[in-house]
């Protein structure tokens, strides 16, 4: 009987949560997901990426209007270059 009560809650729980992100929504408080123009226009935008190894690599990220060389390693990220403008790192042969 124990087993029936528990599995009962646990799904009023759920049901309950799911009534309130559910009416969260249509009321427009809670966006779930990126819409495509939304990431569009973002501010940060991959540029390219380089695989050195299992946990090592190359990224080139655009950050408003610059662009940045990063390293991304196991004990976290590091800039590697960043250009003073957009144009220098296209005469630069980065992007």
């Amino acid at each position: 009987m124990d087993i029936v009560r528990q599995s009962l809650a646990i799904t009023f729980v759920f049901a309950l949560l799911w009534a309130a992100l559910w009416f969260l929504r249509k009321r427009g408080n809670i966006r779930s997901g990126f819409s495509r123009a939304r990431a569009a226009h973002g501010v940060l935008e991959s540029r390219g990426k380089l695989a050195l190894g299992p946990q090592h690599s190359i990224h080139v990220v655009r950050i408003g209007e610059r662009d940045m060389v990063v390293a991304v390693h196991p004990a976290g990220v590091t800039v590697l270059c960043r250009p003073a403008h957009a144009a220098d790192s296209t005469a630069a042969g980065i992007v």
